[in-house]
């Protein structure tokens, strides 16, 4: 009876680690295809992916678990703005930063959220929005 009980444990503990680890390598490859750069907000140094492409900018950071510290999305327009941005199947806390001309707009904290969506809109226009976890 113990085996058993330590096999079905043993058994699914591996099960969890191999899905985050699928869910991690998946996530890495998709970002490891888009163009990556360092930039500077407020004096902080982040690696960004860059979203240029309309594909890039609907995923986002959806289904993110995991991103490493100071990294995150820049979300570039043709020019300015008032664009929208969602929280769909997003697992972690973000932080948009709305930009114009370089320079910051508004900054908003979007909750998680597993469903459904929280949609947000700039009050000011913006060329560029860069999405980072919190």
């Amino acid at each position: 009876m113990k085996k058993n009980k330590f096999f079905r444990a043993t058994l699914i503990l591996t099960l969890l680690i191999l899905a985050a680890g699928t869910i991690f390598w998946f996530t890495a490859i998709f970002r490891l295809s888009l163009p990556k750069k360092k930039i500077v907000i407020n004096g902080k140094e982040i690696s960004v992916w860059i979203a240029q492409t309309e594909t890039a900018r609907e995923g986002g950071l959806q289904n993110i678990i995991w991103l490493p510290k100071n990294s995150g999305m820049l979300f570039v327009f043709a020019r300015p703005g008032q664009y929208c941005f969602w929280n769909k199947n997003t697992l972690r806390s973000l932080k948009l930063i709305f930009m114009r001309d370089g320079k910051v707009t508004e900054e908003v904290f979007l909750r998680p959220i597993w469903k459904g969506k929280q949609t947000i809109c700039p009050v000011y226009d913006a060329d560029s929005v860069l999405e980072v976890i919190e």
